[in-house]
């Protein structure tokens, strides 16, 4: 039976309401051998057999596209693993000894000596194309969330398809397992965003720029009339204000203004056509306007979250608008952005904003980055029982190992009613055994995970803070790639988390500008993510220096915030003063100082990571490192 008729009976058997996409995989077929030198007769039918049953046709295309002609937005390292098994079936211990990497463990029971094998993360190389040499890894998180491998606690294969196929003695090919880490929830996270998008922002500009050169010629036409050139003077400070969004007060100030040229005394200076043109352009403002503020961004304010003094304020949500069967709710909206994404999962959202380096390079800024749905349930599992799939369980492909595992029930029965008749009690426990696993894992499938125990938690996939977090950074380094942006950097947590009040799950998360973490040592999570991302594009990542505010209006409001670390903190009882820019300004105005573009005041260290033209194109699914069965990574914890 093939993984597409496979996926089409699973589906029937569960009755599941979740949308999902059958791969199209093809005819399962066996590889033919050839020997050397085959003689006439053997190459006549070695050609007939191959007519009948062709080889497998191998979805190989560039790193990390999955086998499609076009390129999305991530791709997996696995698959292009996968595809390296060549064209032949294998079995499933095949497969996890292609998978993972084994080694022997010596250890003592009683003190009698022992040994175990233990399955460890496996590791290689592109060997050619833009990633020729840069080591790469098969994750056991990938593994999970494709349904294709579980293991328990101990290392254990418990679960997935290789599972099922190792149990009945099924052969998979390259497509079947490719097709398997292509159905992965992950690869269809769809990002919502609110702010201003390229398109909105470039048209506002050029209407704002044809909007300023009007003006500017009628400005010299009038420059003898008082009351108009005062007019004109301040339509041009209000268009040069708003170069980035346009706020509804300065809009309103726009039209006043406008309104003011055509009042008794002005109008009848000003010409109708010179009205006509002046109603045509500030109209097009207007119009230009609609788009940006259809996508109107919900925390640019909150301050406590949000720097102040950036520009093009920006939030993107990761949805998956899929049901999740074994969830407590099917959707799950999360704690933030539940009116602006409707009906959908929210798996983690990201707030960021544009500032520049001295040299006026761009950069992308991140003010949060965060996963209301995984913090707790990364706060109360460990590593190993968040992908054992017994506590947190993943329903997506799972209708595949299942219906492998029904449609050997009346085999399973007839075999034990054998083993019963012999009195091999030994078999007829093993058989019980397979037989209770199958009925426990229907009903887990098919019910909701609040009525089979309060100890289970919800699947959404990137449960831990550092794969949600490397795949934030990756959508902005691809993001900044294609908008000509220069580079994506992270608010240290002395600049803004630290408002908050102090948690340790913050200063590990973000970090300092130096990189470093809690107690400004060891590594980040986000800056330690930038480095690896840093190494396998070429680029390179570290303390960079960017605005506080917009450089180009230089008259600056500066205050101050105050932060004291905890007594039980390691730096306990030091005081950190941290300045920002709360108001910027074209004008000088009372309270305010000029800091000039190029002033030393106007930046602040940050970690941040370079751009480069390879990032535009498809980035990995997966962070590079990470254990398959010894944890690796401990859960990151959120105070």
């Amino acid at each position: 039976m093939s993984l597409k008729a496979l996926l089409r009976a699973g589906k029937e058997l569960l009755k599941a309401k979740k949308p999902s996409a059958t791969p199209a995989t093809g005819q399962q077929t066996n590889q033919i051998t050839y020997t050397p030198k085959p003689s006439q007769a053997q190459a006549k039918e070695l050609v007939e057999q191959e007519l009948k049953n062709p080889p497998v046709v191998l979805k190989k295309t560039k790193p990390l596209q999955m086998g499609d002609d076009i390129a999305p937005a991530f791709g997996s390292s696995t698959y292009d693993w996968a595809m390296r098994m060549g064209r032949s079936k294998y079995t499933a211990d095949e497969w996890l000894d292609h998978l993972t990497s084994s080694r022997k463990v010596n250890f003592k029971i009683f003190g009698k000596p022992a040994q175990k094998t233990v399955r460890e993360q496996k590791r290689f190389k592109y060997d050619s194309g833009p990633f020729a040499g840069k080591e790469v890894s098969v994750s056991k998180e990938e593994l999970f969330d494709s349904n294709l491998a579980v293991f328990n606690e101990a290392g254990d294969l418990t679960g997935g398809l290789l599972y099922a196929a190792k149990k009945f003695g099924l052969k998979l090919d390259a497509n079947e397992v490719g097709a398997m880490l292509k159905l992965n929830p992950i690869n269809r996270l769809k990002p919502i965003e609110l702010g201003v998008n390229k398109g909105a922002q470039e048209a506002f500009d050029v209407a704002a720029k044809n909007a300023r050169n009007t003006i500017r010629d009628l400005q010299v036409k009038y420059k003898d009339n008082d009351a108009i050139k005062y007019e004109l003077d301040q339509l041009q400070y209000y268009l040069k204000a708003d170069s980035g969004v346009p706020s509804r007060g300065s809009l309103r100030d726009i039209n006043d203004t406008l309104k003011n040229l055509t009042k008794p005394g002005m109008g009848s200076v000003v010409s109708v056509d010179e009205k006509k043109v002046l109603n045509k352009v500030i109209g097009d403002i207007n119009n230009k306007v609609g788009p940006m503020q259809a996508t109107k961004t919900r925390y640019g304010t909150e301050t406590n979250y949000t720097l102040q003094g950036g520009k093009d304020y920006r939030e993107t949500i990761f949805t998956l608008p899929e049901d999740i069967t074994t969830n407590a709710s099917l959707r799950n909206k999360g704690g933030h952005f539940g009116d602006e994404i409707g009906d959908v999962n929210n798996i983690y959202h990201i707030r960021y904003d544009t500032r520049f380096t001295p040299d006026g390079k761009k950069v992308f800024m991140i003010n949060e980055i965060q996963s209301d749905v995984n913090q707790s349930i990364a706060k109360s599992m460990t590593k190993a029982q968040q992908l054992a799939g017994e506590k947190r369980l993943n329903p997506f492909n799972a209708d595949l190992e299942l219906n492998l595992l029904v449609s050997q029930r009346g085999k399973m029965l007839k075999d034990l009613d054998d083993a019963l008749a012999n009195n091999e009690f030994g078999r007829v426990n093993a058989i019980s055994s397979s037989m209770k696993d199958i009925n426990t894992k229907l009903q887990r499938l098919t019910t909701r995970r609040n009525t089979y125990g309060d100890d289970k938690k919800d699947y959404f996939p990137m449960v831990e803070a550092d794969s949600y977090g490397d795949h934030a950074i990756k959508y902005l380094m691809q993001k900044a790639a294609r908008e000509n942006v220069d580079y994506v950097a992270v608010a240290p947590f002395d600049k803004v988390s630290f408002r908050q009040g102090y948690k340790a799950g913050n200063e590990r998360f973000y970090g300092y500008a130096n990189g470093k973490g809690i107690g400004k040592k060891g590594k980040a999570v986000l800056p330690d993510v930038m480095g690896k991302n840093a190494r396998f594009y070429g680029s390179s990542a570290g303390p960079t220096k960017i605005s506080l505010s917009d450089p180009t209006k230089p008259y600056k409001n500066v205050s101050t915030d105050n932060f004291k670390y905890p007594s039980d903190h390691p730096l306990k009882g030091k005081e950190i003063k941290s300045s920002y820019h709360s108001i910027s300004g074209l004008n000088p105005e009372k309270g305010t100082k000029n800091i000039p573009e190029g002033d030393p005041r106007l930046y602040f260290d940050a970690y941040a990571i370079k751009v480069v033209p390879l990032m535009r194109n498809t980035q990995k699914t997966y962070k590079s490192k990470g254990g398959l069965v010894v944890d690796m990574f401990k859960p990151i914890r959120y105070n």
